[in-house]
């Protein structure tokens, strides 16, 4: 059996048959083309969440900041952000500006603080909103404490609140003319620093310590020993004395032309000034010094003076009672001349005397004074207590009394009469006058005594 060929010579295939010849789609080739497209869809999910967050992560950092909510008004919000601008207390940051609400008349802040900060705010804080640097930018609140201790419950009143001044508003309160002079004079202050300024300036500040101390001690001196007065009286009295001139231009005018004459004669006798004044330190710590001591003998007299002043009153009656004295006293006077004439001599005799007397006295002042002064006084001022075999024997005495004693006792035994001398001995017989026993009798009868005490 012989297959029909069509006449176009191209063999047809059934449609079935080419159906079955094309392989149909596995499983694992349909995961490969559509795991792909699920991992982009979820990348662009995941960074589409990431971004709403990190740009809403200051709103939800203060949603999420623990702490208490507080309110303050405020006469605007003065460029407040929400989530953003920081609440500090004494410089460190204690919360978050939540809300900012503008109204008609006040704008009310609604911040979040700490639980601590509440507790050092006071009964009665304050709040005012300042830049966080000169040139502004960015804006802070700041919370002053104030009122009693405790914890600050309530809104705090648009009148304990402040806005900031802005530079642009100090500079706006200028004149035209006056801001264009000070752009000006900086221009000109430029290009003077430029043209060698800068070198004189560093020169100033280098030679500036020593006058600037000497300026000091000069404005010192202006303020007079009663700074909250003196200078006040000072201006006081320059503003009559301006007065005075002002209403007598007439005198005014000749007095500067007699100022012009003393100015000239001052310049003509300018050498003479320039020595007076190189010498005057000198004369100025001369004097000093000299006013020092004559403060101190001032003291000394004002001290002397008040004990003496008795001393001075008796003293006058006694040169009045002494005046006929002295007067009886001028003939025996008159003939003491000669007397020291005739001394004369004998005073000169005296001067080698006294020499040699002198270096005796030094001998003596030295080893025999030191030892007078030293063992011969101790010994005599010192009691004596007997040892050994004699020591029960003395006294609390000193030693010069002792003798004393002795020598008295001695004159007493040793008396004359008219009969002649005499030597009084009276011997006498005690327990210890037997010797050479093993135990004296003394010590006997004391051992004997302490036993029937004890």
């Amino acid at each position: 059996m012989t297959r029909r060929t069509p006449q176009n010579g191209s063999s047809r295939t059934p449609r079935s048959a080419s159906r079955a010849a094309t392989p149909a789609p596995s499983t694992h080739a349909r995961k490969k083309v559509s795991t792909p497209f699920r991992l982009g869809v979820i990348f662009v999910s995941v960074a589409g969440v990431a971004a709403v967050l990190l740009f809403q992560k200051a709103q939800l950092s203060a949603a999420l900041r623990p702490g208490e909510a507080l309110e303050i008004q405020f006469a605007e919000a003065h460029r407040l952000r929400p989530a953003v601008s920081d609440v500090k207390i004494a410089g460190v940051s204690v919360g978050v500006v939540r809300s900012v609400d503008r109204g008609d008349d006040r704008t009310t802040v609604e911040v979040k603080v700490d639980e601590e900060a509440l507790e050092a705010m006071g009964t009665a804080p304050s709040a005012r909103i300042r830049p966080a640097t000169l040139l502004g930018g960015n804006y802070y609140v700041e919370i002053i404490p104030g009122g009693r201790r405790g914890t600050f419950a309530g809104t705090i009143p648009v009148e304990r609140t402040e806005l900031p001044v802005e530079l642009d508003g100090v500079s706006s309160a200028f004149p035209a003319e006056a801001r264009r002079g000070v752009q000006s004079s900086t221009k000109a202050l430029d290009q003077t620093l430029d043209r060698g300024g800068a070198d004189s300036l560093r020169a100033l500040v280098r030679s500036a310590p020593a006058p600037l101390r000497s300026t000091g001690e000069v404005l010192a001196g202006l303020q007079g020993t009663q700074p909250r007065r003196d200078l006040s009286r000072l201006v006081s009295g320059l503003e009559n004395a301006s007065t005075v001139l002002s209403s007598r231009n007439a005198d005014l005018g000749n007095s500067v032309t007699d100022l012009a004459a003393v100015t000239r004669v001052l310049e003509s006798r300018r050498d003479d000034l320039a020595s007076v004044t190189r010498s005057m330190p000198g004369t100025l710590e001369e004097t000093s010094q000299m006013l020092d001591e004559l403060d101190g003998v001032l003291t000394t007299l004002e001290e002397t003076a008040e004990p003496a002043r008795p001393a001075v009153h008796e003293l006058a009656r006694v040169l009045d009672r002494a005046a006929p004295v002295l007067a009886k006293a001028r003939p025996v006077v008159g003939d003491l001349r000669g007397v020291l004439r005739d001394a004369r001599p004998l005073v000169h005799t005296l001067v080698p005397t006294a020499r040699d007397l002198d270096a005796t006295v030094d001998n003596v002042r030295g080893p025999v004074l030191d030892r007078v002064n030293g063992p011969i006084i101790g010994q005599l001022m010192s009691p004596w207590h007997g040892t050994d075999e004699y020591a029960k024997g003395g006294a609390d005495r000193p030693l010069y009394k002792e003798l004393g004693y002795m020598l008295s006792n001695l004159a007493a035994a040793n008396s004359a009469d008219v009969n002649g001398s005499m030597i009084s001995f009276q011997p006498a017989v005690g327990p210890a006058s037997l010797a050479g026993l093993p135990i004296s009798l003394e010590q006997l009868f004391s051992a004997y005594a302490t036993g029937v005490q004890q």
